[in-house]
């Protein structure tokens, strides 16, 4: 059930945990994605979501109620991670066992995959894109916003990684 982040807001501001823990389930998901999606590597990842909350309660006064509490967030999980990349200017390699943990998968006639197995064809928007909404289920209009494309591109986009997708499932 989707909650109004701004009801949240005024908690965040004066560091109540409670509306802390309720705004972190209702994200976490999104966030993970969009960080994994960057930089494929599950402890970063862990890390760099530790760094967007605490991102994130810093410049809560800087939210303008009324817009997209969850685009803004995402944002924030988007350039920490960009961030870290442009830091490490080191290419991350990918290692399946590492990636191991995700227990999301799809199912296709008795066959199990791991979802960031199946992505890993994908360039790095296609899979933001296809994670975003498969794993954190946001919404396209959302997932528009925080990619900073068109609506349409993105559906265009995701509809066509998941095509590619079921061609590599066979």
């Amino acid at each position: 059930m989707p909650i109004d982040f701004d009801d949240y807001i005024d908690k965040l501001i004066l560091k109540d945990n409670q509306a802390f823990e309720t705004v972190y389930e209702h994200t976490k998901k999104g966030v993970f994605s969009i960080i994994i999606s960057l930089v494929r590597n599950r402890t970063v990842t862990e890390d760099l979501m530790q760094d967007t909350y605490i991102k994130m309660i810093k410049k809560i006064k800087q939210y303008k109620r009324g817009r997209n509490f969850n685009a803004w967030l995402m944002q924030i999980a988007k350039n920490t991670a960009l961030d870290y990349l442009r830091k490490a200017n080191r290419e991350t390699i990918y290692d399946p066992q590492e990636q191991s943990y995700m227990h999301e998968s799809l199912k296709t006639e008795a066959k199990t995959y791991d979802v960031l197995d199946l992505v890993k064809t994908l360039n790095e928007e296609e899979k933001q894109i296809v994670l975003l909404r498969a794993v954190s289920d946001m919404k396209f209009k959302d997932i528009a916003k925080i990619v900073n494309k068109p609506l349409g591109t993105v559906l265009w986009i995701y509809n066509r990684s998941i095509k590619s997708l079921k061609k590599d499932v066979g």
